[in-house]
Order: structure tokens, then C-alpha cells, then sequence
């Protein structure tokens, strides 16, 4: 399938580095890269004695001059390899792989036909450029998206037999869909925090989550999406507008509520509120590349995939590494941190 659009690169709009920049006070740089001009992150970790930095530029093209692309990387190695601390230059590359429908797509030769695409071209790219295949993913490598030009009932055709069934408990159980008030902030927050903890990761803090709501309201680019039960949230998204796009941003469904259909019924809705205000995309923002079962987003993405859309896969997070010691040491570090 062609997709009726080029992969959204939120990463490299407007919004994602004024949220970036100003609401998470993220320390930040812009560089000019295969002639154009990025936007990226700069993180340090002090491990003992050792204060490392690195930096992360997410949304990036990889041009297909080979030679080209050899003369960028070397310059970045000769301007940033010589920093004091600097570890590795992270670049996470939106070239698509392939697009498909997820209806119908999932037979097990496509799947491992997909797999070995893109094994393919992590070869290519270590190979040819001399980059690692990044050890932390800081971007997905694959996006899902859906076109919403269609009535409910068409959406919900589309659904899987187990994504259609949730709709319908939602709808019996009347749950009830809205955008989320001030007085709802606490809530969500507080039962967001609970899941994330569950789950195993941290979502931004207490002061960055209403810096963000303060920058969404005063720019009118942003809502949290909430189902109800009984008056009580059980399941919550924070979504951008963008352009012609809604895109997913955080979210969670309560645990102990699945039988509700939150989630399932807060996304159909969301869709539905998307078409009624003139957006034409609903971007899901990432799930598991097609084929590695055992990837920490193959739930996500099953339950993503499972309304249906299109999925759209993408080169993926490669490292250019600066200081091969303390990138082994970072490495160490983290991976054994992960372990306790």
C-alpha cells in the first residue's frame, strides 16, 4: 500500500522543540546535516569519576549519496569527537523501510519478509558508514497511523474482532468520552504515574506535565482525551494538534479496568472528535518494528495495530561513537542499571 502522505516528522517541527526547549528546558543544539538545518537534545550522566555527554537528534533524512553521507559523519566526528566527555552522536533516521495496512498483512512470510528488510539495512548502514546500531532507542522505529476520513461505523469495521468487541463493552458499560478539564489534572496524573510505575518507566514529572498542559492551553495545540467510568477516569491520552495531525503523545488505561474498553473506546472516540474538527491523521507515534516479537513495544504495538491503520517502518536509531571507552563504559552502565 502507498500511504496517502510522507512519514509526519514530529521531531523536527516548531512544536517539538518549543516543548522540548521551553517546557521541558531541555539543553538543546541545532546543526546543519545533510543540508539542512536539526534540532537535537544534549544529555550527561556522571558515572563515578566520569561526567559523559552525548547527543540525540531524532527525525533525521539519511541523504542516499553514499560518499556524501561519509564526508557529514567525518566532519561531526572531527567537530564533536574532540568535546571533553563526549560519547556518541545519536541520529535516529525516519528513511521508511516499507508501508502497509495492518488488516490483513500480518501473514507470517510478510512478517519475516519485513524482518529481513530491515536486517538488511542495519548491515548497510554499520556497514557503509561505520555507525552502531544504537543501544537505547530514543525513537520508534515504526509509526502507526490512521486516516479518519471515514464514518464510525467504517472505523469500527476495521477494527480487529478483539479491538471491536472492547468498543462495544465501552458502549454498553456506558463509559463516557471527553476532553479533560483542570480539575481532572490531578487525577489523571496521579493514576498515570501508578501505571507507569507498574509498567517499569518514569513519565516526566509533576511540574513538566503542567508546564506542558499551561503550553497546550495557551497555544491551542493540545487536549488530554479521557474515558469515564462512574465519574473516574480509567484510561487517559495527551494528545498534539499539529497541522492536519493529532498525534498520541503519553497516555494509560487503569489496571483492573480493562474489561471497560478505556482505551479502546477513548481512541475510537478521539478519532471521531479529530474528523468533526477538520484533522484528517491521528498519529500514534510508535510501536514495535514488524518481526522482533520480543521488542519492549510488541504489546503497544499489538494493541495500536490492532484499530487497524497503516504502519510504517523506518531505518531506526543508529550510533556514530565518539569515544569508543566511554561509549563501552555508558553502555556498561546502563545496561547493568537496567538489570537492578
Amino acid at each position: 500500500m502507498v500511504l496517502k502522505q510522507k512519514y509526519y516528522n514530529l521531531y523536527q517541527t516548531h512544536l517539538w522543540r518549543d516543548i522540548q526547549a521551553n517546557v521541558y528546558h531541555k539543553e538543546h543544539f541545532t546543526i546543519r546535516l545533510f543540508g539542512q538545518e536539526y534540532f537535537g537534545i544534549i544529555k550527561r550522566k556522571k558515572i563515578w569519576p566520569f561526567s559523559l555527554q552525548w547527543y540525540q537528534m531524532m527525525g533525521i533524512e539519511l541523504p542516499s549519496d553514499e560518499e556524501f553521507v561519509r564526508n557529514e559523519l567525518a566532519r561531526i566526528r572531527r567537530q564533536y569527537g574532540k568535546l571533553r566527555g563526549a560519547i556518541s552522536f545519536q541520529f535516529g533516521f525516519i528513511n521508511e523501510i516499507i508501508s502497509f495496512e495492518n488488516c490483513g498483512m500480518r501473514e507470517n512470510e510478510f512478517v519475516n519478509d519485513i524482518k529481513q528488510m530491515r536486517l538488511n539495512i542495519r548491515e548497510k548502514i554499520t556497514q557503509q558508514y561505520g555507525l552502531q546500531l544504537a543501544f537505547r532507542e530514543n525513537m520508534p522505529q515504526s509509526n502507526i497511523i490512521y486516516f479518519i476520513d471515514k464514518s464510525d461505523e467504517a472505523l469500527m469495521d476495521e477494527m480487529n474482532s478483539g479491538a471491536k468487541q472492547k468498543v462495544k463493552h465501552g458502549i454498553s458499560k456506558h463509559v463516557e468520552f471527553q476532553v479533560a478539564c483542570t480539575e481532572q489534572y490531578e487525577e489523571f496524573y496521579a493514576k498515570w504515574v501508578a501505571v507507569a510505575g507498574f509498567k517499569g518507566f518514569t513519565p516526566i514529572t509533576k511540574q513538566q506535565f503542567y508546564e506542558l498542559m499551561e503550553y497546550l492551553e495557551a497555544n491551542q495545540c493540545g487536549h488530554i482525551f479521557v474515558t469515564l467510568h462512574e465519574g473516574s477516569i480509567i484510561a487517559g491520552s495527551i494528545c498534539l494538534l499539529d497541522d492536519n495531525h493529532l498525534v498520541y503523545l503519553y497516555g494509560f488505561a487503569e489496571r483492573g479496568k480493562n474489561s471497560y474498553g478505556g482505551q479502546q473506546y477513548l481512541k475510537f472516540k478521539a478519532f471521531g472528535w479529530a474528523r468533526e474538527h477538520w484533522y484528517d491523521y491521528c498519529d500514534m507515534m510508535g510501536g514495535a518494528p514488524t518481526g522482533f516479537d520480543e521488542h519492549p513495544l510488541a504489546g503497544v504495538s499489538a494493541f495500536k495495530e490492532s484499530l487497524w491503520g497503516s504502519k510504517i517502518e523506518l531505518y531506526g536509531n543508529f550510533d556514530l561513537v565518539l569515544h569508543q571507552g566511554w561509549y563501552k563504559l555508558f553502555k556498561w552502565y546502563t545496561n547493568f542499571r537496567g538489570k537492578h
